[in-house]
C-alpha cells in the first residue's frame, strides 16, 4: 500500500512539473543538474565538516605533542633544580653555626678593604614554600676602583658558603672620575626555624 502510494506521489509530481514533456536529452541534462546538486550538497554536508573536524584534530595532536614535550623539559628542569636543593642543603649543612650573611658581607668587605666605600647594606628575609629561607643583603658601594671592587665580589661568591650574587649594578660615579658605584643584591638560603 505504502509503495502505490509512493509511486503515484511520483508520477502526479513528473506530471504537475512537465517531466514527461521533456526529451529524452532535456531529461538527461536534468538529471545531471540534480546530480550535480546533490554531489554540491553532499560535500557541503558530509565531506567538508569531515575533513575540517580532520584538520582540527591534527592541530589539536600537534598542540598537545608540543604541550607534552614543554611538560619533559619542565620535569627536566624541576629534577636539576631539586639536585641543585639538595646541594644548597648540603653547603648549608657544612657552613658554620650560626652563619650570617651580614656579617659575612662585612667580613669579606674588611678582607678586600672596601668596608669605607660601602655606603649602606640593607638585609631582608624572603619566605620561602619549602625548608628553606632566602637571605638577601642589598650592598650599596659608592666610589669604589674596578680592582677593589673585582676583590670583593670574588671573596663574596661563595659556593662553599652557600653565597652568590643575584643582580649587580655598576655605573661610573658621578663625582670622580675613574671610579664607580654599584648596587648589588646578594643571595644566600637558610634553614627556616
Amino acid at each position: 500500500m505504502n509503495g502505490k502510494w509512493l509511486k503515484d506521489l511520483f508520477i502526479n509530481l513528473r506530471r504537475k512539473w512537465g517531466i514527461d514533456r521533456l526529451e529524452r536529452r532535456e531529461k538527461w541534462i536534468l538529471g545531471g543538474g540534480l546530480a550535480f546538486v546533490g554531489c554540491f550538497l553532499f560535500a557541503q554536508i558530509v565531506v567538508v565538516p569531515f575533513f575540517e573536524a580532520w584538520n582540527t584534530l591534527e592541530r589539536t595532536i600537534l598542540r598537545k605533542e608540543s604541550d607534552l614535550l614543554n611538560m619533559a623539559q619542565l620535569r627536566e628542569e624541576y629534577l636539576a633544580l631539586k639536585q641543585e636543593e639538595g646541594g644548597i642543603q648540603i653547603g648549608i649543612d657544612q657552613r658554620s653555626a650560626g652563619f650570617s650573611l651580614f656579617t659575612f658581607l662585612d667580613q669579606q668587605a674588611e678582607l678586600s678593604q672596601v668596608k669605607k666605600q660601602i655606603s649602606s647594606m640593607k638585609p631582608s628575609l624572603i619566605e620561602g614554600d619549602g625548608v628553606l629561607n632566602e637571605a638577601v643583603v642589598e650592598v650599596n658601594i659608592q666610589r669604589i676602583n674596578l680592582e677593589s671592587l673585582v676583590n670583593f665580589l670574588l671573596l663574596v661568591e661563595s659556593s662553599e658558603n652557600v653565597v652568590f650574587i643575584r643582580r649587580i649594578s655598576i655605573q661610573e660615579s658621578g663625582r670622580e672620575q675613574g671610579l664607580l658605584d654599584a648596587i648589588m643584591q646578594i643571595v644566600t638560603f637558610e634553614k627556616k626555624g
